[in-house]
């Protein structure tokens, strides 16, 4: 029995240190900046026109996603839609970190 309410102890613990952490609206754009900048500046191909060319497609992703985002907000994570390039883009946040689901 004590086992049983240590865990139950441990896991609202758990539970609302998610919840303080959560990521906010805020934390998504700055986050989506940050990451477009890491590209921009590892930009892919073999000459400067190709190189260009996917800064330029970065940087679009990155506008189209700050304007058609959609934050939900839940009670231990947090999720983005949003819209880029023709596709529809999941982003989940929890604990103060953001993955793009595939």
């Amino acid at each position: 029995m004590k086992k049983l309410v240590r865990f139950v102890i441990g896991l609202l613990i758990i539970a609302g240190a998610l919840a303080f952490f959560k990521p906010t609206e805020s934390d998504f754009e700055k986050w989506i900046n940050s990451s477009s900048s890491k590209k921009r500046g590892n930009a892919k191909g073999d000459n400067a026109v190709e190189k260009l060319v996917d800064k330029g497609l970065t940087t679009a992703t990155q506008v189209q996603v700050l304007s058609t985002y959609n934050y939900s907000n839940h009670h231990v994570l947090a999720a983005v839609k949003a819209n880029a390039n023709g596709e529809k883009l999941t982003y989940v946040g929890i604990a103060g970190f953001w993955v793009k689901l595939p």
